[in-house]
């Protein structure tokens, strides 16, 4: 179908996007029409679609774009910022609906999860990287990169105690003789690996305990050796032995952002998580974490009137060592070569909460024990206690970014 009036030029395209303009403002605008104008949009419809030659679907059509201009309110004719506000309002209902009830991101943001889901990884490196390489390392791996310079010459030492209260906690203090550097990492980020790998090798290698664990076992070494000094605000340093010249990179790492994954929110609509799950929680009803409205991600280990507690690095459930996860399995075999270091009874860290699990402990009624996979680094339901089961959020699916090995299907 093709005609020419005056210089307009219609043909079956034209045609099709004004068949299409006359369906949407039905759609979108059909419930406020009077049974007059319904009738009118109808009959200028089937007027267009009966045409047979070209002058009556010349007529047709400009008799259908006269009355659309008339019912068409601000959906005809189109309007291109409209077009793409209306889009942007869709999408975002569209996105907000998915997130509330089907799907939602969330980002690790420590490793309390670790190796099953990372939080802030490091790595520790001497040669310069050159500028490709740390673009692709920063937009497939999420790096950040870190070179410290020596302000001044001398030994390197570094804080493990601070008390200036004008310091923040991401803030990490360096000596360079007597010549002070302060270092901003991001906040949750962990030092003590990067500072294992760099001055304490001998330790970093270790299998048989944790990053923490062998962090405290290098601090205590140097301690005996003389190494441990304090300065005149009251600041712990650890003296390294290594000695740098002004301007020289003494310490070059990389911090990986925490894993990005895909939490199901739309299977707990349905069903109650079950053992083993790695789900996600709103802590807003945790009076142990005094009530912050956050999200965590941890495993479940324990439901309403479970009996749990540690046992020789094994974590019972009922009587029997828990069973279903493989991460399960593996925490009580302490397979240390994938780095499960088995499970512990406490926090590490006591608290007016603190719920240490080498006594027995009975879940309540309406709620869950969640625990975390790096045990001896974990500040789960041990330190704060249980969580109601309505904060349950989603199961964690999948591990969508950064584009590592580690990418696929959650655990």
């Amino acid at each position: 179908m093709w005609f020419r009036r005056k210089k307009v030029c219609y043909t079956i395209s034209e045609a099709k996007m004004l068949l299409d303009a006359a369906k949407k403002v039905k759609n979108y605008r059909g419930d406020l029409f009077t049974d007059v104008e319904r009738k009118c949009l109808d009959t200028a419809i089937d007027d267009f679609l009966k045409s047979e030659t070209i002058d009556e679907a010349k007529a047709a059509a400009e008799n259908l774009k006269d009355v659309l201009l008339g019912l068409g309110g601000t959906i005809f004719p189109q309007k291109g910022i409209m077009e793409w506000v209306e889009l942007i309002i869709v999408a975002a209902i569209l996105a907000g609906g998915i997130r509330g009830f089907f799907f939602q991101l969330f980002k690790i943001p420590t490793n309390s999860m670790f190796p099953t889901y990372n939080g802030m990884t490091a790595e520790v490196y001497s040669e310069s990287i050159n500028p490709l390489k740390k673009c692709f390392e920063r937009v497939f791996y999420s790096a950040s990169f870190y070179e410290c310079t020596a302000p001044a010459d001398g030994e390197v030492s570094f804080c493990v105690k601070s008390d200036n209260k004008s310091v923040q906690e991401n803030i990490f203090e360096f000596l360079i003789g007597n010549t002070p550097l302060k270092v901003e990492c991001p906040r949750d980020f962990s030092m003590s690996s990067v500072l294992l790998d760099k001055f304490f090798p001998e330790f970093s290698k270790m299998e048989m305990v944790n990053s923490k664990e062998r962090f405290l076992m290098a601090i205590k070494t140097a301690e005996k050796s003389g190494k441990i000094f304090k300065t005149a605000d009251g600041s712990i340093f650890v003296k390294t032995g290594n000695y740098v010249k002004k301007g020289e990179n003494f310490l070059n790492f990389k911090i990986f952002g925490g894993d990005m994954v895909v939490v199901n929110r739309f299977i707990y609509h349905f069903k109650k998580p079950e053992i083993g799950d790695p789900f996600v929680f709103r802590t807003k009803n945790i009076s142990g974490l005094k009530n912050v409205d956050l999200y965590y991600v941890k495993r479940l280990a324990g439901v309403s009137g479970d009996k749990l507690v540690v046992k020789d690095n094994k974590l019972y459930r009922n009587g029997n060592i828990i069973s279903g996860s493989e991460v399960f399995d593996k925490n009580n075999s302490r397979i240390f070569s994938e780095q499960y270091y088995g499970y512990f009874p406490t926090t590490g860290s006591y608290n007016f909460y603190e719920m240490p699990l080498n006594n027995e402990i009975t879940v309540p009624e309406g709620y869950y024990y969640a625990l975390g996979d790096n045990s001896s680094n974990s500040y789960d339901s041990r330190g704060w206690g249980c969580l109601p089961e309505k904060d349950a959020v989603g199961r964690a699916s999948f591990i969508i970014y950064p584009f590592s090995k580690r990418f696929g299907l959650a655990k």
